[in-house]
């Protein structure tokens, strides 16, 4: 029982959390204009992404288990600890618990935030959308999904839309784009052999590889121009130390052996750009 219930909670992928989480926290730093509420912070900031996102991995886990066998074989589907309608029953009582968050914690106007985010999810895993399979749309919607409508929608809670905060939201939006096909590399066999549109498989993997670097250092370049034209504070300049993280997770990302570490180096960079964003735009304007 014990190990079906640890394998549950890894259905969610709770290293996933962690990006949103900081996506949601930085959001309202700029609308607090400071640090926010607790209150608001375990909420909104912590249950709420949990939520939405365990039931966003727990679908795809559900949806993709054939890829699984082939390119994640101890996952708890392919080994057989969870039946897949265990998975998809748990995907459904975390859709119910994120839809009880959003009515208790948001403003029906915020709550649409969340709907959004849940439509998102869903249309990335099921057919007949079935985003994941479509090309460069699997990191658009990605990126959709775990920067843009939480910023933006956690940028509103305390106060009217920020321009700011939107520019901001967007630069980010497309570094994660980018940097969400490193996930790809890693399921390069199973994407294949079940014939899925994604952009390693459409562009070959060293152009895959630029366009994941690329990614990473738009904010780099971006910020540091907006602060040279005294749009942003300048504070932003900070990006600029981490272009030797860009360089390396390029590096790492030649060999198949170092694959996941390349996706999970991605995943820590754009969570700490994020962070750093809340961080840039409060100490800029106290």
């Amino acid at each position: 029982m014990f190990r079906k219930v640890i394998a549950l909670i890894r259905t969610m992928r709770p290293m996933t959390w962690i990006s949103v989480i900081i996506t949601i926290f930085a959001g309202m730093m700029i609308s607090a204009h400071g640090i926010p509420p607790l209150q608001d912070i375990i909420l909104i900031s912590v249950l709420l992404p949990m939520s939405v996102l365990g039931y966003a991995n727990s679908l795809n886990m559900y949806t993709d288990y054939k890829i699984d066998k082939i390119s994640r074989p101890y996952r708890a589907i392919p080994q057989g600890i969870l039946q897949k309608e265990t998975v998809l029953y748990f995907s459904i009582f975390l859709v119910i618990g994120a839809f009880i968050i959003s009515i208790v914690a948001l403003t029906p106007f915020l709550s649409v935030f969340v709907i959004i985010g849940l439509i998102l999810a869903t249309a990335y895993s099921i057919r007949p959308t079935r985003i994941k399979a479509r090309g460069p749309a699997a990191p658009i919607s990605i990126a959709l999904g775990y920067v843009f409508v939480p910023y933006v929608g956690a940028s509103l809670i305390y106060a009217p839309l920020n321009l700011d905060a939107l520019l901001i939201a967007t630069v980010l939006t497309i570094q994660t784009a980018g940097a969400s096909i490193s996930k790809d590399f890693i399921d390069l066999k199973g994407d294949k052999t079940h014939e899925m549109d994604t952009v390693p498989l459409k562009v070959g993997l060293q152009k895959a590889r630029c366009v994941v670097v690329s990614g990473l250092l738009v904010p780099v370049l971006v910020f540091t121009l907006l602060v040279l034209s005294g749009i942003l504070p300048k504070l932003f300049i900070t990006y600029i130390v981490l272009i030797p993280w860009a360089l390396y997770i390029y590096y790492i990302s030649k060999a198949e052996t170092t694959y996941e570490k390349a996706y999970i180096h991605s995943f820590f960079f754009c969570a700490a750009s994020i962070f750093l964003s809340g961080f840039a735009y409060t100490g800029g304007i106290l």
